[in-house]
């Protein structure tokens, strides 16, 4: 495990940065101190005590929390050493642990609109919620889960009050709007703070698994040769952040997308854990402390958990996603030609759909078969495509079958993955087989990466048959095949999609480019209508790869290409053209629209320059821009491109940082 951290050197942490970690202030050396001695089982509180007692202000926010009508002791505490007789040496040093972290590195800081208070107040209930999962999963140690928890955000201390960008402008101006994500810091800032954590967790001296679970607490670490007690370390953390940002506990005041890795549910077993019960010791644990650190906390318990179970069910299922593909179903219990190989007849999702329910028809005969699909993760299920024995109807569109707080064969169908019969015995069933007019329905999931993503519904609804078990497995093997078709067809949208953009921007790439800026041409001139191009190339784009590196001059270009997308119509097509420079076919432009449209792209790319001041000094990010129009005497569209790389040319010359018509 000597070299299991992936860290950025040096000589990176110095592009982002306007000072090294020998010019941070005290914390670093009494925050290293603060937690050997929490990690050592022979520390006396002497020790913690005598650590403590030399910063008046550490001692002062330890005894006013200990002295809080939370531990209600019966006589007032008047030093360090006196507390761990009433309330353990762990307590005591859990406190002065938060009360070390906050007056060293929280309560000052140079800007106001990075809230310190939203931070702080997300640091204490990861770090609660850390230790309380810690002691439901029955991990050894959680107290280190404690600490691992109220420092995993660290790093965002370290970008505010250091970073050659100013962080509180960046959260305030972010790209994203639900809020400023890891990969908005990597692109603007130049560093995600779990990267600068675990860089300074390193140096300092922090125990290995607390530097890494300040790195992964984002990202994906199953790839890691973790025994299984550090894997769950990292977990740990992941879930409480997670848990805390679905209670409105975020370090920012935004909503943040939720995300929770795989490899939480892979080595905590969720339904096992009383979420009520960690909730409510991390509300007892903040509110005390809330007083002392200024800050208000939410209330609504109840709320707030049904919050909580959304959100999981909601990450489990984006998180799937990016799941490894599960073991394929091999047995065949009997020859189904038609509906086994009908799924695989397309890489279009409706005409997979289409066909594998003729098919079902045809081999089974049902007289009525049709797809359910989630509305809502897993609390209410829609018909979203019916045929019958008159072809396909939607006489069952509008009809929905609710899965919330109801233990019926729906839900167990989800839950379970396996084929049910509703027969009406269980709870909400009869109500539902009275909707569709029948006494028995079989429903069958259908999976992706090994989660459930629909249900096929079929039933006798003319006939009034029974439905026979024996068709079970026959059944589940084809809606195993429908699974799988509908993989492979979101598996080549990707890589149609991946051939048709650039990988650096996520732009389209020239050859895409090309293939539309070609029909945009035709119809110009079959339609008269009007048609602008507009070339950008960045100015000085060599000197930010030689003076800052190459994955400087990569941030840059990610940067204007997100500008450009957020700038441009729906029927504009924007691409990277080549190297530093893009290009934008304005669809139905005239010229003095396009110049008005190419201005704000050049106001827009120098307002992030001025942003980026710190980050690249001595040299101000512009675009130069040049701006052609179709004329009826332009053979192709070759000669559009053309005239606007001259009017490019001329921008260039005449200063860069402007627009040029040609």
């Amino acid at each position: 495990m000597d070299n299991i951290l992936s860290l950025p050197s040096d000589s990176d942490i110095k592009k982002v940065l306007k000072r090294n970690d020998k010019e941070l202030p005290g914390f670093a050396q009494v925050m290293a101190k603060m937690l050997t001695l929490c990690n050592d089982p022979d520390a006396t509180i002497g020790d913690v005590a005598k650590l403590v007692e030399t910063d008046p202000s550490i001692t002062a926010k330890v005894l006013g929390i200990v002295n809080s009508a939370f531990f209600n002791l019966r006589s007032r505490i008047s030093a360090i050493s006196e507390a761990v007789l009433f309330l353990g040496l762990d307590e005591v040093k859990k406190i002065c642990l938060g009360a070390t972290f906050f007056e060293k590195m929280v309560k000052s800081g140079r800007q106001k609109q990075f809230d310190r208070t939203f931070f702080w107040r997300h640091c204490l209930c990861v770090a609660s919620l850390s230790q309380a999962l810690a002691a439901e999963i029955g991990y050894p140690n959680p107290e280190d889960a404690y600490t691992a928890g109220l420092l995993h955000d660290f790093g965002k201390i370290a970008l505010d009050r250091f970073g050659r960008v100013n962080y509180a402008v960046f959260c305030k101006n972010a790209f994203n709007c639900t809020g400023p994500s890891v990969e908005a810091e990597r692109d603007v800032m130049g560093i995600g703070h779990d990267d600068l954590g675990a860089y300074y967790g390193h140096r300092w001296g922090f125990p290995q698994k607390l530097s890494l679970a300040i790195q992964y607490h984002h990202r994906r670490f199953n790839h890691l040769d973790l025994c299984k007690e550090d894997m769950q370390f990292i977990c740990i953390v992941c879930l409480a952040d997670f848990l805390a940002w679905t209670q409105g506990m975020g370090s920012v005041d935004a909503i943040s997308p939720l995300s929770l890795q795989p490899e939480v549910e892979q080595n905590i077993q969720l339904d096992r854990i009383n979420f009520e019960a960690v909730i409510q010791k991390m509300d007892e644990e903040i509110e005390n402390t809330a007083k002392f650190y200024e800050f208000k906390f939410p209330s609504s318990d109840q709320y707030r958990a049904n919050l909580l179970k959304a959100n999981l069910k909601l990450s489990s299922i984006n998180s799937a996603y990016f799941s490894p593909k599960q073991k394929e179903i091999h047995e065949k219990k009997r020859s189904m030609t038609a509906s086994i190989t009908a799924p695989h007849c397309s890489l279009e999702p409706e005409k997979i759909l289409s066909a594998t329910l003729k098919a079902i028809c045809q081999d089974f005969g049902f007289d009525r078969v049709y797809i359910l699909r989630a509305v809502s993760p897993l609390r209410r299920l829609q018909v979203v495509k019916c045929l019958q024995q008159d072809g396909f109807s939607n006489r069952l569109a509008s009809h929905y079958i609710s899965t919330d707080k109801v233990d019926n064969g729906f839900l167990q169908c989800l839950r379970n993955k396996e084929p049910v019969v509703i027969n009406g015995t269980l709870p909400g069933e009869k109500e539902v087989l009275e909707r569709f007019s029948v006494s028995q329905m079989l429903v069958v999931p259908f999976c992706s990466h090994d989660k459930v993503i629909g249900l096929l519904g079929m039933d006798y609804a003319v006939s009034g048959q029974k439905i026979e078990p024996g068709l079970f497995s026959s059944i589940a093997l084809v809606a195993n095949e429908l699974g799988l078709a509908l993989e492979n067809a979101s598996a080549y949208k990707k890589a149609k999609s991946a051939s048709l953009h650039d990988g650096l921007t996520g732009l389209l790439n020239r050859v895409a480019v090309d293939d539309l800026l070609k029909e945009s041409f035709i119809k110009a001139v079959s339609e008269d209508t009007p048609l602008s191009v507009a070339m950008i190339d960045v100015d000085f784009f060599k000197k930010f790869n030689d003076m800052f590196g190459h994955q400087a001059g990569d941030s840059v270009l990610k940067l204007i290409a997100k500008a450009l997308k957020k700038m441009s119509r729906p029927t504009d097509y924007v691409g990277r053209y080549g190297g530093e420079e893009f290009i934008v076919v304005l669809n139905n432009t005239d010229p003095a629209k396009a110049v008005v449209y190419a201005e704000r792209i050049r106001k827009e790319i120098e307002r992030l320059g001025h942003l980026l001041s710190d980050r690249f000094p001595g040299l101000g990010l512009t675009v130069s821009i040049g701006i052609s129009k179709f004329e009826n005497d332009m053979k192709n569209k070759e000669a559009l491109v053309s005239k606007a790389d001259e009017a490019l040319y001329k921008a260039k010359k005449a200063g860069r940082n402007r627009v040029v018509s040609g």
